[in-house]
């Protein structure tokens, strides 16, 4: 007898092993001030053999439990479409697909937001896709203001952070720095 196919075990399985390339923090600012959030942005990059391929943007804003926090960033989102980022991303720009992990696994005190950014190539180097093209057409899109791409190094492991560990980070950016060993 067959397992029944699971697609939510299935999806977080296939996150948990992707290839992280960078993350950076930014800094959600409205200008009607209703909404002040530091957020980071864990990218990842998956190459086609036919030289296509795509970047995975995962959002992560700590909302502290505050739904309609989450209701306000979801609206946020709305506005990043093919449509909007295609001028900014030259002709190799293919498409996005957004996954909500929240509907796949409900997260009470975080946002997360997977943007997945479809190119028909890839033959760019990735730090001049990524810094030159990429954070400049989010920045003109959301009510974000990014810090420099911290870029991850080759074969670095993930740490095991333990609750205190976590708790005493200032910074969505200090913790990730403290969970891939480069604090």
């Amino acid at each position: 007898m067959t397992k029944e196919f699971d697609p939510k075990r299935s999806y977080l399985s296939i996150k948990a092993h992707e290839k992280m390339t960078a993350f950076v923090s930014f800094l959600l600012q409205r200008e009607n001030h209703d909404i002040s959030k530091d957020g980071v942005i864990k990218i990842s990059t998956f190459h086609r053999p036919y030289g296509g391929g795509h970047l995975t943007l995962t959002f992560i804003i700590d909302t502290e439990g505050d739904e309609s926090l989450k209701y306000k960033l979801n609206e946020i989102f709305k506005t990043l479409t093919d449509e909007s980022i295609r001028p900014k991303l030259g002709k190799s720009f293919e498409k996005i697909v957004k996954v909500s992990l929240d509907s796949l696994a409900h997260i009470r005190d975080w946002y997360v937001e997977e943007v997945n950014i479809y190119f028909r190539s890839l033959e760019e180097r990735e730090n001049v896709l990524i810094e030159k093209k990429l954070i400049p057409a989010l920045e003109s899109i959301l009510p974000f203001s990014f810090d420099a791409v911290d870029w991850w190094p080759e074969n670095l492991a993930p740490r095991s952070l333990i609750g205190h560990e976590i708790a005493k980070h200032s910074s969505l950016k200090s913790l990730f720095k403290k969970w891939f060993g480069l604090e």
